[in-house]
C-alpha cells in the first residue's frame, strides 16, 4: 500500500493525498476504457483472498494485514435528488480514487450497494488508524466526475487488524462492519478501528435494552426484511432470497434478528414478530413478481391460525404468491406436538408453499423432523459448514447430511459460505444451493431493485 503508516509509518507526504480526480461534466462511464489488467477483483475474489490470508496466518506464512469496510456518506440524498445512476457513479469514482492509494498486493472490491471493502497487505494494528485517516482525507479533498457534474464525497471507515483481531472470514467481516456502523454514527468522515472490549460493551448495552426496543419496534413497525441470495451450486445463479428480519433502532441503526429473537421468545412476542415478518414478505412478493422468497417462522408459531389466515387471505387475492414462498421453520424452541405441526405445514404446502427445515444440525433439530414433517428443503447449519474443507471430520459430517437428504428426496442449502474452497467442496458433495457472504450480504429490497435484480 502507498500509505506509509502501513509500511514504515513515515511522516512524509504521500501520493494518496495528491491523487485527485479532475472535475468534468462528462460521463466517466463513456470516457473511461476498462483495463482488464488493473480492474478491481470481484467481491467473491475478495472473500476468497481473505480466506487464503487467514489460513496462511494460521500456518505463520503471512504478515499482518487489515480489512477495511468503507461507506460513502449521503448516497441516499444523492439518489433522491440526482438519481440512482449518479449515486452509483459517485461510489464507483470513490472506489477508483481509493484504488490509486493501493499497491498491487492490496485488494479492493464493491462489497455491498454502498460499501467498499479493502484488504491492506502488511498493515497491522499500528498502521490501521493512519491508513483509514489517509483515505478519508484523500476522498474529502477530491471532486468526482459524474453525469450530473462534479460532486464531493466523504466516507466513513471501519477496520480490523488481521489475524490479531479476527481469524475467520466471518469474524473479520463482522468486526469490520461493526466498526463501520460505529464510524457512521460519528461526525462525517470518521474512522473507527475494531476494539473487542468496546464491541463487547456495546453488545451488553444492546442486550440490556433489547426487550423494550423489540416491543417499541413492533408497535411502531420499525422492522424490515434484508434479502440474502441463495444460489444454485452448479451455476451460481440466484434461485431465491432469504428474508432476514432486521429491526430499526430509533437512531436508524439496524439490529439483526439474532440479537433480539431470544428476548422476543421470553417476552412472548415471537408470534407477533413472525406475523409482522410474514406481512413484510407478502408485501415484497406482491410488489416484485419475479421474487422468490423464504421467510422464517419459529416452531412456536407453528399452529398459529392468525399467522396462517394472513397467508390464506393473500393467496385468495394472488394465487401466484404461495408458489414463490418458502417457509423456513427455525428451531429456537422444541416442537410440542409433531402431529399438529405436520398438519399445519401440510396445509401451507397445499397452498403451494415449500417447507424448509432451517439450521439442521443445531439447536433442537433432530432426525425426527425429517421423518415426521413433510419438508422439501434441508438447510445445513453454518456451524457445521464453517470448518470445511480444512477439517476432515466436518467434511465427513456435512457430506453425510447431504447424502441423507438426497436419499430422502430433500434439496439442501449450505449456509455461511465465505470461501470459494468451501463452495467447491459442497458442489462436489452434491449440495443443491449455497448461501453466505461469498454470494451476497443481506440487502434491502429497494437496493436490489435499483441494481435490476428484482
Amino acid at each position: 500500500m502507498h500509505i506509509p503508516a502501513c509500511k514504515a509509518l513515515a511522516g512524509s507526504s504521500y501520493r494518496g493525498c495528491q491523487c485527485f480526480v479532475s472535475p468534468t461534466s462528462s460521463n466517466p462511464r463513456t470516457n473511461r476504457v476498462p483495463d482488464p489488467e488493473t480492474a478491481p477483483p470481484s467481491r467473491t475474489r475478495m472473500l476468497e483472498t481473505l480466506g487464503v490470508l487467514l489460513r496462511n496466518a494460521e500456518s505463520q506464512q503471512a504478515t499482518s494485514a487489515a480489512l477495511l469496510m468503507i461507506s460513502v456518506n449521503g448516497i441516499g440524498a444523492v439518489n433522491a435528488r440526482l438519481g440512482t445512476a449518479v449515486g452509483d457513479e459517485l461510489i464507483s469514482e470513490t472506489e477508483r480514487l481509493l484504488k490509486t492509494l493501493l499497491t498491487r498486493s492490496d485488494k479492493i472490491a464493491r462489497f455491498g450497494s454502498n460499501t467498499l471493502a479493502i484488504i491492506l497487505d502488511g498493515c497491522g494494528t499500528a498502521g490501521l488508524a493512519s491508513a483509514g485517516k489517509t483515505m478519508i482525507a484523500a476522498v474529502d479533498t477530491a471532486r468526482f466526475p459524474t453525469s450530473a457534474g462534479p460532486l464531493a464525497a466523504t466516507v466513513s471507515i471501519g477496520g480490523v487488524a488481521l489475524p490479531e483481531q479476527a481469524r475467520s472470514v466471518t469474524d473479520a467481516v463482522a468486526c469490520a462492519l461493526d466498526a463501520l456502523e460505529v464510524a457512521k454514527q460519528r461526525p462525517t468522515g470518521a474512522f473507527v478501528a475494531h476494539d473487542a472490549r468496546l464491541a463487547s460493551e456495546r453488545m451488553a448495552r444492546r442486550a440490556e435494552a433489547m426487550p423494550g426496543l423489540v416491543m417499541r419496534a413492533l408497535d411502531e413497525k420499525r422492522m424490515m426484511l434484508a434479502l440474502q441470495p441463495v444460489v444454485a451450486t452448479s451455476t451460481r445463479k440466484v434461485m431465491f432470497y432469504e428474508g432476514l428480519l432486521r429491526l430499526y433502532r430509533p437512531d436508524g441503526v439496524l439490529v439483526p434478528a439474532v440479537d433480539f429473537i431470544a428476548d422476543a421468545e421470553e417476552l412472548g412476542l415471537v408470534r407477533h414478530i413472525d406475523r409482522h415478518a410474514l406481512q413484510l414478505g407478502l408485501d415484497l412478493l406482491e410488489r416484485h413478481p419475479r421474487l422468490r422468497l423464504s421467510i422464517n417462522i419459529s416452531s412456536l408459531t407453528v399452529g398459529d391460525e392468525e399467522w396462517a389466515s394472513a397467508l390464506y387471505a393473500c393467496a385468495a387475492r394472488r394465487d401466484d404468491i404461495p408458489p414463490r414462498l418458502i417457509i423456513e421453520m427455525t428451531e429456537t424452541a422444541r416442537i410440542g406436538d409433531f402431529n399438529a405441526a405436520r398438519e399445519f405445514l401440510d396445509r401451507l404446502r397445499a397452498l403451494g408453499c415449500r417447507i424448509a427445515i432451517d439450521d439442521f444440525g443445531a439447536g433442537h433439530t433432530s432426525l425426527r423432523h425429517l421423518l415426521t414433517l413433510n419438508a422439501d428443503i434441508l438447510k445445513i447449519d453454518g456451524a457445521l459448514v464453517a470448518r470445511i474443507p480444512g477439517d476432515a471430520r466436518s467434511c465427513a459430517l456435512v457430506k453425510a447430511v447431504i447424502d441423507m437428504a438426497n436419499a430422502l428426496g430433500l434439496e439442501t442449502v449450505a449456509e455461511w459460505i465465505g470461501e470459494e474452497s468451501a463452495a467447491a467442496f459442497l458442489e462436489a458433495s452434491g449440495a443443491n444451493y449455497l448461501q453466505g457472504f461469498l454470494f451476497g450480504e443481506p440487502t434491502p429490497a429497494d437496493d436490489l431493485r435499483k441494481q435490476g435484480l428484482l
